[in-house]
């Protein structure tokens, strides 16, 4: 039986390249045909030939099969599988969002999901996202439906409220990262820890941490504090590819660990968003936010880079890297480990971004929260987090309310929508500053927002 995967948003390779590289050395999850789609011919055609080299390189042909398509419609049907990967207007998009925020005296480390970037990536990705998984639920309706596209919370609240797609789940990296992190932290092995959180993805609390089964935070405490009283090794503080097992990759989450008693992921780089009147004028521990402390240029450097030595593997003009066969640490690592319990309801379980339905009392129910996952062959199965404290359901609270007016502002093309949700961010509190900056970013994005015109 050979299974179908369809991936939204192929133009990147990077994403492409991680999932055929685990799809190909996971020998036991069958046969597939992986149809590539992009609305950008170019790009497309780059991932399939990439892809295409993989499969002849490891003699996989006989079990995976890739074909591409700039017209999702034509190859949803019969799709097992369905994942998203789309970032409207790419990597320009988001250096666009970067300057103009720094020209209004915004400075942000990242620009994926809050503060005024968050709200601009926002404002032209969800609408997309929306349409796309109309279509899913029109020809692939019993198709497992997976997005990586961010903003990741509002875009999954907003494919289930104005697609009918209540089953799609949304996964991030991040916490898998953080977990691992805290494991190496207290020197354990991952596979003998074990946490349970909630939140909104980038803002996610661990309040429980074990090892063993045993209460793993005063081990975490007794390292944290010994770490925090030395002085800070500049190279690690503001490093976005710092292996964050230090308590000085990350300052700020461990102040809001003292506080309190959960560890927030994904770490300082997201986190300090979530927060930004911690931050005037960008100031980060004597370094500035998006500069030289998480440098916004510097992630966009080495993404592009990945990208152009992909497109360089693609064409021939560059050796394959095999490497990628034989580690598995990108995005799609979880994924791969979700197929395999959906097909054998081993029923392993996983981070990921569904709608709250419950599941952590005092939030929303329509809310897409991150949580512990069940994979089960009937899908994703969130278990319940009753025991989030207080102060932590009232931080995310506050958090979701941009959430609603930015998906609002979105979906139906107002501007003054758009500026409250600005204003609700807490990034910028002044209306009229928050009106400037909003008619800026909207101007600098124009050719991606139809419905603002």
């Amino acid at each position: 039986m050979r299974r179908v995967l369809v991936l939204i948003g192929a133009g990147s390779a990077v994403f492409t390249r991680g999932l055929l590289a685990d799809l190909i050395s996971a020998r036991d999850l069958g046969d597939w045909e992986i149809r590539l789609v992009d609305i950008a011919e170019e790009p497309l055609a780059k991932a399939v030939g990439l892809a295409q080299r993989m499969v002849e390189a490891r003699g996989a042909g006989d079990h995976i099969t890739v074909v591409g398509s700039t017209r999702r419609r034509d190859v949803l049907p019969g799709a097992d599988f369905v994942v998203t990967c789309v970032g409207v207007g790419g990597r320009p998009g988001w250096q666009t969002d970067h300057e103009v925020c720094m020209r209004h005296g915004v400075f942000q480390p990242v620009g994926d999901s809050v503060m005024p970037g968050g709200v601009s990536r926002l404002l032209r990705t969800t609408p997309v996202l929306v349409e796309v998984a109309r279509d899913v639920v029109d020809l692939a309706p019993d198709a497992h439906f997976f997005n990586y596209s961010n903003p990741m919370t509002a875009n999954v609240m907003a494919m289930a409220r104005w697609a009918g797609a209540e089953h799609v789940v949304g996964l991030c990296h991040g916490m898998h990262h953080v977990q691992h992190h805290l494991a190496a932290f207290i020197g354990k092995p991952f596979e003998e820890t074990s946490t349970l959180y909630a939140g909104i993805n980038h803002l996610t609390f661990i309040y429980d941490f074990r090892w063993s089964g045993a209460d793993a935070w005063p081990l975490v405490r007794e390292k944290v504090a010994a770490e925090l009283a030395e002085p800070a090794d500049p190279d690690d503080l503001g490093n976005i590819f710092a292996d964050g097992t230090k308590a000085w990759n990350n300052p700020f989450s461990w102040e809001l660990f003292g506080r309190y008693g959960a560890f927030p992921a994904a770490e300082d780089r997201h986190v300090t968003e979530f927060f930004p009147q911690r931050w005037e004028g960008g100031t980060y521990f004597g370094k500035t936010l998006g500069v030289d402390a998480f440098s916004v240029p510097e992630i966009l450097e080495w993404g592009e880079n990945r990208y152009q030595s992909m497109v360089a593997q693609a064409d021939g003009t560059q050796p394959l890297d095999e490497s990628i066969f034989d580690r598995s640490s990108g995005e799609q690592e979880q994924l791969i480990g979700i197929i395999r319990s959906v097909l054998t309801d081993s029923r392993d379980m996983f981070s990921c971004n569904v709608l709250n339905r419950g599941a952590v009392p005092g939030l929303p129910d329509d809310a897409a929260l991150e949580l512990p996952g069940v994979a089960t062959a009937r899908g994703i199965r969130p278990i319940a987090v009753p025991d989030l404290s207080t102060p932590l359901t009232a931080i995310l609270n506050q958090r979701l309310t941009s959430v609603y007016l930015a998906t609002e502002a979105a979906m139906t093309g107002d501007r003054d929508l758009a500026v409250e949700a600005v204003i609700a961010d807490g990034a910028v509190t002044d209306p009229d500053a928050a009106a400037r900056l909003t008619d800026a970013l909207i101007d600098a994005q124009r050719q991606h927002l139809p419905r603002f015109r």
